[in-house]
């Protein structure tokens, strides 16, 4: 009887062990769930979209935020563009790689934001290319705000950019900056403003709610 008893116990004890770990591993899934879900809507509340006008459809684009990796060679890149020093000037930036001329090989459009490069209408840009890892400037731009959208469409075998113009006194719209061959135009205040009617497609890169997301410190 005693060892009955005995294995009874044993069993019980068992039984509530396989019972406790089985409560600990579920409450362990539905926290790392809970947060993976909370950190997931977090990345959705930082997200920037374009809403629909009356003129423009802007439904069909995709959105990519910027990069987080540091690249010392972009930075070396565009302080030499802008005349940039590290110990003088307080600037952050981001960027995103994206392949403008169909070579299947990358450029990279940085926006860079601060003081030095920023003013009413908006901050700086610019696109280099990256072939065997050295970055050449390609185009600079003067009132940029994000996001930068790159369309399908294409002009001297480069996609157009739609940049958002608004602030310094003029009255916002959407302008469509087509390369001429060689270069991007630099100031999209002057640029030719997106078609009414038109179905936006393509991709729209930093698009990053930068109050919240403080980029890369140069």
């Amino acid at each position: 009887m005693k060892k009955r008893s005995y294995i009874s116990i044993v069993l019980l004890l068992l039984v509530f062990s396989l019972t406790a770990c089985a409560g600990n591993s579920n409450t362990e899934d539905a926290n790392e769930n809970a947060e993976n879900s909370e950190s997931e809507d977090i990345s959705q509340d930082d997200l920037l979209k374009f809403e629909n006008t009356d003129e423009i459809d802007f439904s069909n684009l995709e959105y990519v935020k910027s990069e987080t990796k540091r690249d010392e060679e972009l930075e070396e890149a565009f302080s030499k563009v802008y005349e940039l020093e590290k110990d003088r000037d307080d600037i952050r930036y981001y960027y995103n790689k994206i392949d403008l001329n169909g070579d299947e090989n990358p450029e990279t459009f940085v926006f860079l934001v601060g003081m030095p490069v920023c003013g009413s209408g908006g901050c700086s840009g610019a696109i280099f290319s990256s072939e065997d890892g050295e970055y050449e400037f390609i185009s600079k731009f003067s009132l940029v705000n994000n996001p930068i959208i790159i369309s399908e469409e294409k002009t001297n075998g480069w996609n157009d950019i739609i940049m958002h113009v608004a602030g310094g006194g003029i009255e916002s719209f959407y302008a469509r900056l087509k390369h001429d061959g060689e270069n991007y135009p630099s100031n999209p205040s002057v640029q030719p403003a997106v078609e009414s009617g038109t179905v936006l497609k393509g991709t729209s890169i930093i698009s990053d709610d930068i109050s919240k997301n403080k980029g890369i410190e140069y």
